[in-house]
């Protein structure tokens, strides 16, 4: 059974990476060299040396303010650009200066990935005991983490590796371990991926039945979670089987599902491989004609992006079908063109083989100079323990990247809210202080005018009294001692010692007496509660808010009745006045109209807001207005 487009779950099988920024500092140099590791970062793929060169400007500052942790991160980044370039010896020399500054810095999480790393150079060196031995520790690390799904992904990707290396029953028994975790995490594409990859080890230990259970299952879960890739293998598998079985009806069914999906999913090689399969489909029912436009298809797309293996399989195909057909020209033309592509496979193959032995030979030299003595002593050890030890492949650390990015992010932003907080809470207490300063500068001015209006006014119209008591003008006598009258009301009423000796209510229901006896309006006076609990300053302030609503009222509502209503309880006091007078509009987007402070509403509003209240008003032009206003009793905390 061919292997094309069958595609394992070996996640960030040769590139295991972790945040730059995983423990954030805040004097500035350090900020500096986060910024330079994360502009070298999204330089990577596209300007690797660019990206090498800041990397080593990064190490340089973080040497320079003795930071062996950014300074591991600078060796480490740098090896993993080396790495996709192709630079394994190099890579290897800067993991291990890595390794040294994460010993120092105590960065498990860095050492863990370097181990990783390094066993990936190993194992495209062919030296697998030391790929294992390196698995192992990066294994152990992981395992003191507790994390279920990297462990999950750590079996699909050693399950993968099994099967790669024709160890299907050693393939099978960590995908099922993979199995039982994705099972308990309900990770619907993961089961789709795992199921798929069961099913491929129980083809080749030729267990047909669990074959056909599994693959269902991967396609069930596939369709289920949108994952098209996996769909798209399960189809594929599926095609192969049957193509290899001889079975044509079952295996042009899978062919269209085949074509069907990798069209949706839209990856040029497999769309090419796909077309390529799907023809062997036709040509196995003798539908020959068919056979010629897929491969034609896969033709196309193999010329267009240079997929030589793929072209090879085209040609051959090709020149079978135009043979079948007796057209001979056509055949002999796609028989040369594949004897051309099998030579430019063989060289590419020839040459991977080559490249491979001279990166074992670097990588090899280069480690032996740095630990030679204690490989010896590991390699003994592992070959020892090899047959029963778990062989732990893993490259998940570019998750655990997200991962950790996300914490910092969310730590960035709580700090980021509790400035803010802080920020909010000195204004609240600026505006808090202003407000208190204005009622009480407004409190004194009220108290000097009072006593202006009480000994200077009113004492002039007493001597003026007493000088006229021989003049017989009763009106005029009485008008003089009505002015007297309200003047001292006035005085009273600009400094509520009354509040002080006979408490709110009686204070408002003397005032609001006075206005009834001077005013056609009718107002009503409701108090419910005990107004022990309320403090003297919350009293002072009360009768002020009363008296600027009620006045407001009178200037400006031109309404017949005003009620006046307040409730104590053992946690706040409610205010409302309400008039059925002409109102006035208000904007909901814009709050009060620019007219409040000539309708005295700014003053409400800041007394309401010193004593940390809430202030609602409803008024329009057609149902009068409504002011309720809540103070609490029990001061709240400035957050």
């Amino acid at each position: 059974m061919k292997n094309i487009l069958l595609k394992f779950s070996l996640f960030s099988l040769f590139y295991c990476v972790f945040p730059v920024n995983s423990y954030p500092q805040i004097p500035a140099d350090t900020l500096k060299i986060d910024s330079l590791l994360n502009v070298a970062y999204e330089l990577e793929q596209n300007y690797p040396d660019s990206a090498i060169a800041i990397y080593e400007r990064s190490g340089k500052m973080a040497n320079e303010i003795n930071d062996p942790l950014r300074e591991g991160q600078s060796h480490h980044y740098r090896a993993l650009v080396m790495f996709e370039k192709g630079d394994y010896d190099k890579a290897l020399a800067h993991y291990n200066i890595a390794m040294e500054f994460y010993e120092v810095a105590g960065y498990l999480t860095g050492i863990a990935s370097l181990h990783t790393n390094m066993g990936n150079i190993w194992l495209l060196a062919g030296d697998y005991d030391k790929a294992v031995e390196l698995y192992f520790k990066a294994l152990e690390s992981f395992k003191s983490l507790n994390d279920t799904l990297r462990l999950m992904l750590s079996y699909m990707n050693i399950g993968s590796l099994f099967h790669k290396n024709q160890h299907y029953s050693d393939g099978l028994r960590y995908n099922q371990l993979a199995l039982q975790l994705a099972i308990g995490l309900k990770d619907i594409p993961t089961l789709a991926e795992i199921h798929h990859n069961i099913s491929l080890d129980y083809y080749k230990l030729d267990s047909i039945d669990s074959f056909f259970y599994h693959m269902q299952k991967a396609r069930n879960f596939a369709i289920e979670s949108g994952h098209m890739y996996a769909e798209m293998l399960t189809y594929n598998s599926h095609l192969e089987y049957h193509i290899d079985r001889q079975n044509p009806d079952s295996a042009l069914y899978y062919a269209r599902l085949n074509i069907d999906a990798a069209q949706r999913f839209g990856n040029p090689y497999n769309l090419t491989g796909t077309y390529n399969m799907a023809a062997s489909a036709y040509i196995l029912a003798n539908r020959n004609q068919r056979a010629l436009e897929l491969l034609q298809k896969a033709l196309s797309i193999g010329e267009e992006n240079n997929f030589l293996p793929m072209l090879a399989w085209s040609n051959e195909s090709l020149a079978k079908v135009y043979a079948e057909l007796r057209d001979y020209q056509r055949a002999y033309s796609h028989a040369t063109a594949l004897n051309a592509l099998k030579d430019s496979v063989f060289k590419m193959e020839q040459q991977e083989k080559i490249l491979s032995m001279d990166r074992k030979f670097n990588v090899a030299q280069t480690q032996s100079q740095l630990e030679q003595k204690q490989l010896t002593l590991q390699l003994q050890d592992q070959k020892i323990k090899r047959n029963n030890a778990l062989i732990i492949f893993t490259g998940l650390f570019s998750l655990l990247a997200l991962v950790a990015i996300f914490l910092l992010y969310k730590f960035l932003k709580n700090k980021s809210k509790l400035a803010s907080k802080e920020l909010e809470k000195e204004k609240l207490q600026r505006e808090k202080h202003m407000i208190k300063a204005l009622m009480e500068g407004e409190e004194k001015e009220r108290r000097r005018i009072a006593r202006e209006l009480h000994d200077g006014v009113n004492g002039n119209l007493a001597v003026l009294k007493l000088s006229l008591d021989g003049i017989k003008n009763n009106e005029f006598s009485g008008l003089l001692e009505q002015t007297m009258v309200e003047i001292r009301d006035l005085s009273h009423n600009l400094i509520p010692d009354v509040v002080k000796r006979s408490g709110l209510k009686n204070a408002l229901e003397q005032y609001i007496l006075n206005i009834r006896g001077s005013s056609d309006i009718q107002i009503e006076f409701q108090f419910f509660g005990n107004e022990h609990p309320v403090s003297e300053e919350i009293r002072v302030h009360i009768y002020r808010m009363v008296q600027e609503l009620i006045s407001n009222s009178l200037k400006h509502a031109e309404g017949q009745k005003i009620l006046v209503q307040i409730m104590v309880n053992d946690n706040a006091v409610s205010l409302t006045v309400e008039d059925d007078g002409k109102g006035f509009e208000i904007n909901p987007k814009e709050g009060l109209p620019e007219t409040s402070e000539g309708i005295g509403l700014s003053g409400i509003e800041n007394r309401v807001t010193y004593l940390q209240g809430n202030f609602d008003i409803h008024s329009s032009t057609h149902s009068g207005t409504s002011v309720h206003i809540e103070i609490p009793l029990i001061t709240k905390a400035v957050l």
